[in-house]
C-alpha cells in the first residue's frame, strides 16, 4: 500500500514538471505565436526525454546511478522552471517532496 501511494506521488509530480514546463513556455517573453509553440514543446520535450531516459520502460536503459542523475536533473530543471517563474518555494517543495518520496521507498527496500 505504501509503495503504491509513493508511486502515485512520483507520477503526479512527474505530471507537475510537465505542466510546470508548458506554463513556464507560455511565459516566454515573444509573440503569442512563440508563446504558444513553446508551451506546448516544452512539455512534449520534457514527456520525451523522460521516456527516454526516467522512465520505468525507459528506451536507453542506464545504469541505476545514471538513471537516479537523470531524474534527479529532472525535477531540479521542474523546480527551477517554477522558481524562473516567481514560484521558488514552490519549485524547491517540489524538489524536496520528489528526493523525499524516492529516499523513503529505497530505505523501505522499494525501489521507485
Amino acid at each position: 500500500m505504501i509503495r503504491a501511494l509513493g508511486l502515485l506521488l512520483l507520477f503526479l509530480l512527474e505530471l507537475a514538471v510537465l505542466v510546470v514546463g508548458a506554463r513556464w513556455g507560455w511565459a516566454r517573453d515573444a509573440g503569442p505565436a512563440i508563446r504558444l509553440l513553446a508551451a506546448v514543446a516544452v512539455p512534449v520535450v520534457l514527456a520525451a526525454l523522460w521516456g527516454v531516459f526516467g522512465s520505468p520502460k525507459a528506451r536507453v536503459v542506464l545504469p541505476a546511478a545514471g538513471k537516479h542523475a537523470f531524474q534527479a536533473a529532472w525535477f531540479v530543471a521542474g523546480g527551477a522552471m517554477l522558481a524562473s517563474l516567481g514560484r521558488p518555494l514552490l519549485g524547491v517543495a517540489l524538489v524536496v517532496v520528489w528526493a523525499a518520496t524516492v529516499t523513503l521507498l529505497r530505505l523501505g527496500g522499494r525501489p521507485a
